[in-house]
């Protein structure tokens, strides 16, 4: 007694499939594509191709008594097969001659896809800011930032710096970081509270219910942030009078490169002093206060003052990088991630292992370069 059945087993598996596909080619069709559907989707046909190879095999005679255009089937000649090649052939030309009705029904596939679209896009909205410093007459780079949806109110910098890593000019700072302007005077309501999750955003998110406190606009109690963005802050070089690299003292370095957090997506332009040849790196940094994690907790470093002080630091902030060569047309690129600076800035290296990071990897969602010649 056999426990296989061939027969059988073919008659299920080609069911089975046959139901898998229809649902699929349902979704495809009407839906804006989805790579999991389309995976089930391909996945299925190959197992239903092996299979039906399999049954061809093992019903190879009718078949090709099937085929044959002569012979007779009831004592008659049968049309089944020329008019089952005529409609594969029509179907295989309908895309390339337009022909009806096929068309209309890819035409209506795309109609619900349209609006299917139309249901799932957000609109996307871009603050367009361009500089063009007095006598400037290089190049123009341009940067569009889309932002995550952890981007709430960031610290970050772009800059110019050669392959070889020395400093070039900055693009552009956010005000709090040019100015050294951090006068939040948000503190804990309990001191021995341990944060290990974001606490702004989530369905855990504690925020206000954990802080207590303020932004105090006219305080001059202004505290430093040296791990806010590190490895932008040590290349620019300046120090404070503590040892810590900010532009406390010299806030000249970053005139006409600074201003406001701009909180949405973003295209800005800057002109160049002088025009520059030859290959340079464009890098981006970013930092987030109060985005904790299971690593980046608010204990995991506590005998070191500026991590476990008013700060509030979580995950360390993020690197950007993308080469630019101002002696060819420009190729519109996307910035790759690179790194992470120092948790509490003590050095400007870039750190590649990012094991450890999880929402800060979201703060931003693309960043695009291109520059003029």
């Amino acid at each position: 007694m056999s426990f296989f059945n061939a027969r059988v087993f073919i008659g299920t598996l080609l069911f089975l499939a046959f139901i898998v596909m229809l649902v699929t080619s349902v979704l495809l069709y009407s839906q804006q594509h989805d790579a999991v559907i389309a995976l089930i989707h391909t996945l299925i046909g190959a197992a239903m191709i092996l299979v039906v190879v399999w049954h061809l095999f093992k019903n190879s005679k009718p078949l090709f008594a099937y085929l044959n255009p002569l012979n007779k089937h009831m004592g008659k000649v049968s049309l089944a097969m020329p008019l089952a090649v005529i409609l594969i052939g029509y179907l295989l030309a309908s895309p390339f001659f337009a022909l009806p009705p096929a068309m209309q029904v890819y035409t209506w596939g795309q109609t619900l896809k349209a609006a299917d679209k139309a249901d799932q896009d957000k609109e996307l909205k871009y603050v367009e800011r361009i500089i063009t410093p007095a006598e400037a007459s290089g190049q123009t780079i341009t940067l569009e930032l889309k932002k995550g949806p952890y981007f709430m109110w960031p610290q970050y910098a772009f800059w110019l710096e050669t392959l070889d890593g020395e400093f070039v000019q900055p693009l552009y700072v956010t005000e709090k970081i040019a100015t050294n302007n951090f006068t939040n005077k948000v503190s804990k309501i309990d001191p021995e509270q341990v944060f290990n999750e974001h606490l702004l955003i989530g369905e855990n998110a504690i925020g206000r219910e954990a802080l207590t406190g303020g932004e105090d606009a006219k305080s001059k109690d202004t505290r430093m942030r040296p791990e806010s963005l590190p490895v932008f802050l040590h290349q620019l070089g300046v120090q404070a009078s503590n040892g810590f690299y900010l532009p406390t003292d010299n806030k000249l370095v970053v005139d006409g490169f600074s201003g406001a957090t701009m909180t949405d997506n973003f295209i800005y332009s800057i002109q160049l002093p002088t025009s520059l040849t030859g290959q340079y790196r464009i890098r981006f940094e970013i930092n987030h206060s109060f985005d904790y994690n299971t690593y980046y907790s608010s204990d995991r470093f506590p005998d070191d003052p500026v991590y476990s002080g008013d700060g509030f630091t979580a995950q360390p902030s993020l690197i950007y990088q993308a080469i630019v060569d101002f002696d060819h047309p420009s190729k519109l690129q996307q910035m790759q991630l690179i790194g992470h600076g120092h948790h509490s800035g003590k050095d400007g290296d870039v750190r590649t292992d990012l094991s450890n990071f999880t929402t800060a990897l979201e703060l931003v969602d693309r960043i695009l370069v291109s520059h003029s010649l």
